[in-house]
Parts: structure tokens; C-alpha cells; sequence
């Protein structure tokens, strides 16, 4: 996912597990060299370590070590019951992936791109100005009702109150623009598949979406 994992971010995770002479290391050679000191680790000590990086004081000891070892077997960035932690929870699988290929099956997400065109003011608004919560209740729209998305969130998704849920939806989003002569704007979206596997052969669909604060 775009700038999940930085230079600065392969720069503290050798910090994080106490490499020596970082500031020497090139950038384009950041990547390779964290790869290369985290194989150093047990594979499971390797996981608490970018666990520990990626999400500090969020998860205890005891956490930290049972997701160790369920990201060798689990899709975490999609089944953990926090959705709070997905995003990260991914960023830590490809790091691992990275490392270990032979350990940890291929992390992947969704990069969905779709075109948006405003029929009424209140929508154009949200072209000029989009929210995750407007493009989540979007995307819940193009889907049949029995989608995860609104058997967990119909209430908030009705309501004003979805803009904290819809942040660990769509974990990153990037727009073209809004585009004034035919009131459009174009996105692409990044998100784990389990929300949006009910869009797929979905091509045209309309919506009613709104973001907070707008009902």
C-alpha cells in the first residue's frame, strides 16, 4: 500500500530491534537491510519485533505473541475482531512476507477505482470534499444488503455516526479531482477484499450516500 512502509519506517524498525550504524545505510538500501537483520530472528520473534514497531503500546505482551503466531496461518488484515488494527496488521504481514516468503503467505488488498458523478448539490459536495464515510456508504450501496459491511455497521451507516468505522475501511484513498464539467471526480480506493467482495462484476450502480453530519 503507498506509503505504508517508508524509508524512515525501515530506518526505525533497525532502531526498534537495535542494529547498529543506521545512519550509514542508503536509503534505496533500507528495505533489503531491515529484511535482512529481522531474518536474524526466530521467524516468531521476528513477528513480536514489527509488532511492537507497528503498533506499540496498543497490544500487551501476551497479544503481541499469539498474533505472531497466528499471521503465519491467518489473514488478520481481514478476520481480527478489532478492525481498528487491519491496517497495520496488514503493513505487518508484508514486512514479514518480505522476509520470510517461505513462512507467510502473500499479504494482498484491494485498489478499487471508481468514477463518481454528483446528481444533486449535496453530493457534489462530497466530490469536492470527500469523506470515508460518504465513499463507505458508496460502496455499501453498489452491494446486495447481505454484504459484511452493512450486517455490521446498517445502524451507523443509517445514522451520522460512521465516520470511525469507515476510517479502518478504506484504509487510504486518492482522488483525481473533482472534475466541474460533468460534476464527476475519480478514486481509488485501498481496502481489504472482505469489504468490497460483493462489488466484484458490479460495473454501474447507484447511490444515495451521504457523509456525516449531512443526514
Amino acid at each position: 500500500m503507498p506509503d505504508a512502509w517508508m524509508p524512515k519506517d525501515f530506518m526505525g524498525l533497525l532502531n526498534h530491534i537495535e542494529y547498529d550504524d543506521t545512519a550509514s545505510i542508503a536509503p534505496e538500501e533500507l528495505k533489503d537491510m531491515a529484511c535482512l537483520a529481522l531474518s536474524d530472528f526466530e521467524v516468531e520473534a521476528a513477528a513480536v519485533k514489527v509488532l511492537e514497531f507497528r503498533l506499540g503500546e496498543t497490544l500487551n505482551k501476551g497479544q503481541r505473541q499469539n498474533l505472531a503466531e497466528e499471521l503465519k496461518e491467518d489473514r488478520l488484515w481481514e478476520e481480527h475482531s478489532d478492525i481498528k488494527l487491519h491496517e497495520e496488521l496488514f503493513n505487518v504481514g508484508c514486512m514479514l512476507y518480505w522476509t520470510f516468503p517461505n513462512q507467510f503467505s502473500t499479504p494482498d488488498i484491494v485498489k478499487l477505482k471508481i468514477k463518481i458523478t454528483a446528481l444533486n448539490k449535496e453530493s457534489t459536495s462530497n466530490l469536492v470534499k470527500p469523506t470515508t464515510s460518504f465513499l463507505s456508504r458508496m460502496l455499501n450501496d453498489g452491494m446486495e444488503e447481505n454484504n459484511i459491511m452493512g450486517r455490521l455497521f446498517g445502524a451507523n451507516i443509517k445514522s451520522n455516526n460512521f465516520s470511525e468505522s469507515a476510517e479502518h475501511i478504506i484504509w487510504k484513498f486518492e482522488e483525481s479531482g473533482f472534475v466541474a464539467d460533468d460534476n464527476s471526480n475519480t478514486f481509488s480506493m485501498y481496502t481489504s477484499f472482505n469489504w468490497v467482495a460483493k462489488l466484484k462484476g458490479v460495473h454501474h450502480f447507484e447511490s444515495t450516500a451521504f457523509s456525516d453530519g449531512q443526514l
